[in-house]
């Protein structure tokens, strides 16, 4: 019988935007490595979802030289070159 090697949980930080006077946000889950590398001013882009009015949307984010960026699927512009201290970061423990 092979034994599997036990792995540590991978630990992801929690970035949420808020817009629309907080009536829209997104959260996107990166690992403390490619936080620490966006906060060094890497570029990172992911696509998850949006909440506006109980709706839900497509959007992508974007990351270079410490501003975030946020587009809807429909073309929109959510957020565009906000520092990334506008971001609520839950960091674990």
């Amino acid at each position: 019988m092979t034994r599997k090697r036990k792995s540590k949980p991978r630990v992801y930080v929690e970035l949420t935007a808020y817009w629309a006077d907080g009536a829209a946000e997104s959260s996107i889950k990166v690992s403390r490595k490619r936080w620490r590398e966006i906060q060094d001013g890497a570029e990172h882009d992911a696509f998850t979802w949006s909440y506006y009015e109980g709706q839900r949307f497509s959007v992508s984010w974007y990351f270079n030289d410490g501003y975030v960026s946020i587009g809807s699927e429909d073309g929109s512009e959510c957020i565009v070159k906000e520092p990334i201290d506008v971001l609520y970061v839950t960091e674990p423990e």
